[in-house]
């Protein structure tokens, strides 16, 4: 028989869970960021450009962000030329047309970049990439592969997203029922 305690415990180690993975992202944090500059995913923009910017502006609140699509066009606020970037954070993923060479020029630009294993250098040139090719559980689906790719990206820049949005099973029935036999 399970209990109101039980159930509560296992949802407290839920809770612990998220705490300890969003522990270990903001181990990534980068130190002394005060450009960031975002290349939007050409496959799908699964997180708007206010979102990414609040969420980004948790982590470093001092920073100014900019975004650039994957042809290189800015959105919002125009990236200075010839600016030091001190944070670039790529979503291109394979297959997603870019500038030729432009990842070398933002790379030349950059203190820490990171992204996707895309294009001919990346993974050497990138500090900090992710390689989506080796995992066999990636969602099928173009937008949910693109969340979660864009959250592992997010996640290796420093930035934590919170689960909250995500509904956990619901218990109301087992709880009612449990609380049925007791009286």
């Amino acid at each position: 028989m399970i209990s109101i305690e039980t159930v509560r415990d296992g949802e407290s180690t839920s809770t612990l869970q998220h705490l300890l993975e969003d522990e270990a992202i903001r181990a990534n944090r980068i130190e002394n960021v005060r450009t960031i500059l975002v290349v939007l995913s050409g496959r799908s923009i699964v997180y708007d450009d206010a979102s990414l910017r609040q969420k980004i502006l948790l982590t470093y609140p001092s920073a100014e962000v900019y975004f650039m699509t994957t042809e290189a066009f800015s959105m919002g606020k125009v990236l200075p030329s010839g600016a030091k970037i001190d944070l670039l954070i790529d979503f291109t993923g394979p297959g997603m047309r870019h500038k030729w060479l432009w990842a070398r020029a933002l790379r030349s630009r950059s203190r820490v970049c990171v992204g996707r294993t895309a294009g001919f250098f990346r993974e050497f040139i990138y500090d900090r990439v992710f390689k989506e090719a080796g995992l066999k559980n990636l969602p099928r689906d173009v937008i949910d592969r693109e969340r979660f790719v864009q959250r592992e990206v997010l996640a290796l820049a420093g930035v934590p997203l919170s689960p909250k949005g995500n509904m956990g099973a619901d218990l109301q029935k087992k709880i009612a029922a449990q609380v049925m036999k007791r009286s």
